[in-house]
């Protein structure tokens, strides 16, 4: 298998009191080694897709991490085991705004690991002549 897609549900963050669940894809291919995306299925017809680097989802279980617009950190919340993962960026508005989600520990858990029985940590690599034949294809 050289792919990897899972549904799970997270909660999107409205405030400290309330929370929203949200339909999330998580799609891991050994094409692009070191990225994880994650859809956000909003409404019926609304998606928003990140791609997160997947060692930083990893180091995201156990400890805080990452800086700038993608951070990662371990949460508990009513003795529930989380992943909090929150988002930042600018809209089509111009204006800067950020996101968060709550995503169940085990279930990412789980799904990193069969990312990484497809790729193992160490032996990502990148076909950078086709990633260049790409870029310049595209400008």
């Amino acid at each position: 298998m050289s792919s990897l897609c899972e549904t799970v549900f997270m909660n999107l963050e409205i405030d400290q009191s309330e929370r929203v669940p949200v339909v999330t894809r998580l799609v891991y291919e050994a094409d692009d080694p070191f990225a994880v995306r994650v859809c956000f299925e909003l409404q019926e017809d609304v998606a928003v897709a990140w791609t997160i680097e997947r060692d930083l989802l990893a180091r995201g279980l156990w400890q805080e991490a990452g800086d700038g617009d993608v951070r990662v950190a371990p949460h508990t919340e009513a003795g529930r085991r989380e992943v909090r993962i929150e988002l930042a960026g600018c809209g089509l508005d111009g204006e800067w705004g950020r996101a968060v989600f709550c995503a169940w520990e085990p279930a990412l858990r789980d799904f990193l690991e069969r990312a990484y029985e497809i790729v193992p940590r160490g032996a990502e690599t990148v076909d950078v002549d086709a990633f260049l034949a790409e870029v310049l294809a595209a400008g």
